[in-house]
């Protein structure tokens, strides 16, 4: 104790005011970050959002292929570029069917976005579904069986149609397994539904989805 004691009576006012200096200092600076970090937060959110998305001007193409989920927006927008006439087919490979599905409680994902195309008057003649055992699950998978589809059929160009945040990840894993074809891709980003990415952190769903899409990102670069 004594020691302490001795050793804080040797600092000297002016090294007291010195350190008094250097602390308002960085509190002052932490001030001005934080109090700007906040006022530009919706533009620091947005291009946080905005570096996932990649959405090509789009060239009309042999296919169209979606990628399964969001069965609320994704086959929504395929069906919105078949009628532009930007291609002449729509494929999807078919998704892994879950336990409700087997026992026939649940439609299979790749079914309801069938359905919805469908509905939204894509002939079922121009929609082909890819069918390979346990279907797909993942983005990755998804590249493979496009990459058997294009060698087998001889296609080169493809519009592949996903979520608006899942856009960037997709293009970097399609253009590696597809990287040996001179298969010409073009990314078109489904609009999110209920949020963009100008005010995703206001929904649940989109906090869950950017957060989920970097961690998948990170786990893609590592994996592949």
């Amino acid at each position: 104790m004594s020691y302490c004691r001795l050793r804080y009576s040797t600092i000297s006012p002016t090294e007291m005011r010195t350190w008094q200096k250097i602390t308002f200092t960085v509190i002052f600076i932490g001030l001005i970050v934080g109090l700007g970090i906040y006022l530009l937060r919706s533009r620091l959110l947005t291009t946080l959002a905005r570096v996932l998305i990649v959405d090509d001007v789009l060239q009309p193409a042999e296919i169209i292929y979606i990628l399964n989920g969001e069965v609320n927006t994704r086959p929504f927008h395929a069906a919105k570029l078949f009628k532009q006439g930007l291609a002449p087919q729509i494929v999807i490979p078919r998704e892994e069917d879950g336990p409700a599905s087997e026992i026939k409680l649940y439609p299979n994902g790749t079914d309801v976005s069938v359905e919805v195309l469908v509905k939204l008057g894509v002939p079922r003649d121009k929609i082909t579904v890819i069918e390979i055992e346990g279907g797909v699950t993942s983005t990755y998978d998804e590249a493979q069986v496009l990459l058997d589809d294009v060698k087998k059929h001889d296609i080169q160009d493809v519009i592949i149609v996903t979520s608006a945040f899942h856009t960037r990840r997709s293009r970097w894993i399609f253009q590696k397994i597809l990287a040996d074809t001179n298969v010409h891709i073009q990314m078109s980003a489904a609009p999110q539904w209920k949020f963009d990415e100008t005010n995703w952190w206001r929904e649940e769903r989109g906090l869950l989805m950017l957060a989920n899409e970097y961690l998948k990102f990170g786990y893609y670069l590592v994996i592949y």
